[in-house]
């Protein structure tokens, strides 16, 4: 039975690398000119408004690929531990759209206004690094200090 889970987990992994390319090949695009292109951020601040303490926002940050070859999305690192992001992992075509998606964990004791920002490095003419932003107030969860009462 060890065999068999064995050989399930190596052709698991060979098929997932097989059809992703690594980020290796994803950091050469990053350097190689010749196939920058560029990306027109159809969302890049975002006001996500009042935000309960101890919640989590999710935020949607769209883009196109406005250049004529194609763009990839190498990698993306939240300004912070309390925000999470994920980006599209195959290369955006020319003329079609992607989405950045991000979550942010609001502390329990949180208050007040807030700024974040992701940085987003992609393939691209004019710049690698872009950044997005996001912000809103932390508002404290009434109706859960309520129920506890």
């Amino acid at each position: 039975m060890k065999s068999i889970s064995f050989f399930i987990t190596i052709w698991l992994l060979q098929a997932c690398q097989s059809n992703s390319p690594s980020n290796k090949d994803l950091s050469k695009k990053v350097v190689d000119t010749a196939n920058y292109t560029n990306i027109k951020w159809i969302d890049s601040l975002k006001d996500i408004g009042n935000v309960p303490a101890g919640k989590t926002a999710e935020i949607s940050f769209r883009f196109m690929n406005s250049g004529s070859k194609p763009l990839y999305v190498i990698n993306v690192r939240p300004g912070c531990g309390c925000t999470l992001a994920d980006y599209p992992k195959e290369p955006i075509l020319p003329g079609k759209t992607g989405i950045i998606k991000a979550e942010y964990n609001v502390h329990k004791d949180g208050q007040g206004d807030f700024r974040k920002n992701i940085r987003v490095t992609t393939n691209t003419k004019e710049k690698t690094d872009n950044y997005i932003y996001f912000y809103g107030t932390i508002v404290k969860d009434t109706l859960s200090e309520n129920k506890s009462n």
